[in-house]
């Protein structure tokens, strides 16, 4: 099975033109893959549960479910499904309630001293008694995905008692999760950061403190002696040893236990972009939910009042909003308010959602907040947690609709107050920023553009981004069974060299397409930028060396980006030993200070380098 899988892979890679571009035109996002289309669903409701931040979906259902997400790289992968399945279950009339773990996402950051794993299963307990309390529904389902299974089962002893249990892709212990995430950390292919302290582990930025992880490994699901719920589903990896395991200990504390596969885990897992959702195993589970033989509680529902979704932090708060046709976005304002000249937009980089990889978009602009920049951070049409619109393109990140989206944000900013707007964009959401850019908009007062490897949108980008979503999920795949599965598989150091011969050959193909099929765009790129400093618009082309955006950039305006270089307002920003995502902390702290060299007032220069509670090197 790996063998073919690698075949696959490889093979991807070289299709025909006309092929890989009739695969990729008229692709479309399934629609479990992402929150539905805003004018077919309910769109959900911003809460706060304390220092947590929360998605509340309503329906008029008494049997509530709560989920429980995972950690950092694993909740950027599944973002997208379990946000589809919070979609279905409310379809279904079951109100769902979605929310950030203390210390990740939109939520808040605990103390460093704090400790992480008693935080989190006290998040769990506050979700549930929510829904109980202000919903007002007589019966909880808590469903938990990897980390969320782990502490959702330890939750269950005291803080918070349900009926039914849902374990989605669930380690049997912290142990077990520990090492699951050391091995992803090297699947991701992310760089390791050099300040990773001793025990730790970094998954794309994400990091663990060896302190949390002890926490973790003394949750041992197979040495559990409290029953978690009377009704128990486990939705694991068939024929695992490890989940007959876990299943023989639920049913041994007097729980009814059934276990189902997790049918296409791995591939949902394989990368934030490429991802591709499980829609047969949620829809099982969202159809076992309501089942005709599972027993409803049978009082109505009340409805308290929702509290006003805004967290504070030390010099900002945060608002979740819901504008335009549903987009969904995170306004992070100085605890001041501000000025109205100082604020900045974030657009989505790939299919991250909107606290960025490595939780940098939460950083930086709550960083940015407190040196007096608003900063709104949120999702185009059909990526993170925003509904997708009817026919949204597979190709989303790069769709033409982006620029709508942005201008509905632009909207949205005015309408609060601020008059003179910066964009902000790494890769995809720095293409969206540069053509938004493009309309004499007098709002729009400069750009932030990271790591652009599109400018013009054409043929050769299609096929090359075609290829690597349809490989990645299967590569990963075969990676993920060479690092668990049998012991006649091969190991990761040789399924890197099977896969090197493909990669290898097919770059010099792909570069040759771009040459061949985009020139020079007919200098677009050049004369945009002139346009740019002819408006007075301050611009930021931030490059990390050796990155193909280096190449995108050059292959547009000349070696080092001569051509455009004098330019009024226009600044080459260089950052040595990093790599295309600013996974590392100090590839982040240098975009960091840039940001605040270049958008925050003058007059709190004295907080620019050190403000508080903006240590990038934060770990969970």
């Amino acid at each position: 099975m790996i063998r073919s899988a690698l075949f696959a892979s490889a093979a991807s890679l070289f299709l025909p033109l006309p092929a890989a571009l009739r695969r990729f035109r008229p692709a479309t996002v399934p629609a479990a893959a992402q929150p539905a289309p805003a004018g077919t669903r309910r769109l959900p409701r911003p809460v706060a549960l304390g220092d947590a931040a929360a998605w509340f979906h309503p329906a008029a259902g008494r049997r509530g479910v709560v989920i429980a997400g995972a950690f950092g790289y694993e909740d950027l992968c599944a973002r997208p499904a379990l946000t589809g399945f919070a979609d279905a279950c409310a379809a279904a009339g079951l109100p769902a309630l979605r929310f950030d773990w203390r210390d990740t996402g939109d939520s808040l950051d605990l103390p460093p001293e704090a400790d992480r794993v008693a935080a989190w299963i006290d998040d769990v307990g506050r979700a549930v008694d929510w829904m109980r309390r202000v919903v007002g529904v007589r019966e909880v389902v808590l469903v938990g995905f990897r980390l969320g299974a782990l502490i959702a089962a330890a939750a269950t002893r005291r803080e918070a008692p349900v009926e039914r249990l849902v374990l989605l892709a669930p380690p049997n212990g912290g142990r077990a999760h520990a090492r699951e995430l050391t091995i992803l950390a090297r699947l991701t292919g992310a760089p390791i950061d050099p300040t990773l302290a001793p025990g730790d582990v970094d998954i794309a930025g994400f990091r663990l403190s060896a302190a949390t992880l002890a926490g973790l490994r003394a949750i041992d699901l197979e040495a559990l002696d409290h029953c978690p719920a009377a009704d128990v589903l486990v939705v694991g990896e068939a024929d695992s040893p490890a989940t007959a395991r876990l299943v023989e200990r639920l049913a041994a504390t007097g729980a009814h236990v059934d276990c189902e596969p997790f049918e296409g885990y791995a591939r949902m897992m394989c990368d934030p972009t490429a991802s591709e959702p499980p829609l047969a195993t949620l829809r099982r589970v969202v159809d076992r939910l309501v089942r005709p033989g599972l027993p409803m509680p049978v009082a109505a529902p009340r409805r308290a009042p929702l509290a006003p979704p805004v967290l504070h932090g030390d010099g900002w708060t945060e608002e979740a909003l819901v504008f335009a046709d549903g987009l969904i976005g995170i306004l992070c304002r100085p605890a001041d308010g501000g000025s109205p000249d100082h604020a900045a937009i974030w657009m989505n980089s790939g299919r991250n959602h909107h606290i960025g990889w490595a939780r940098q978009t939460v950083d930086q602009s709550r960083r940015l907040a407190a040196a007096g920049v608003a900063v709104l951070r949120f999702d185009f049409a059909g990526i993170g947690d925003s509904p997708a619109r009817p026919a949204t393109p597979r190709t989303a990140l790069y769709h033409g609709d982006g620029r709508t989206d942005v201008f509905a944000a632009l909207d949205e900013m005015e309408r609060r107050g601020y008059r003179r707007i910066t964009l902000i964009g790494a890769c995809s959401g720095a293409h969206q920023a540069f053509h938004a850019a493009a309309d004499p908009d007098p709002r729009i007062a400069g750009l932030v553009l990271v790591n652009t490897l599109c400018f013009v949108w054409a043929a050769a980008y299609a096929v090359h981004l075609s290829a690597w979503m349809t490989a990645r999920p299967h590569e990963f795949e075969a990676e993920v069974r060479a690092a668990s599965g049998p012991e006649d598989a091969p190991p990761l150091g040789a399924l890197a060299r099977l896969l090197a011969p493909a990669r290898s050959l097919a770059r010099p193909i792909l570069a040759g397409l771009r040459r061949v099929l985009l020139g020079r765009s007919d200098g677009l790129v050049e004369r945009r930028f002139r346009d740019f400093a002819r408006r007075g618009l301050a611009v930021s082309v931030v490059l990390s060396d050796g990155d193909r955006a280096v190449e995108e950039f050059e292959h547009h305006c000349g070696p080092g980006g001569e051509r455009v270089a004098d330019l009024s307002g226009l600044e080459i920003v260089r950052i040595a030993d990093a790599d295309h995502s600013l996974t590392t902390v100090a590839a982040r702290t240098a975009l960091g200070d840039h940001l605040l060299a270049r958008l925050a007032p003058s007059a709190d220069a004295d907080r620019r380098l050190t403000p508080p509670g903006a240590d990038p090197r934060r770990r969970a």
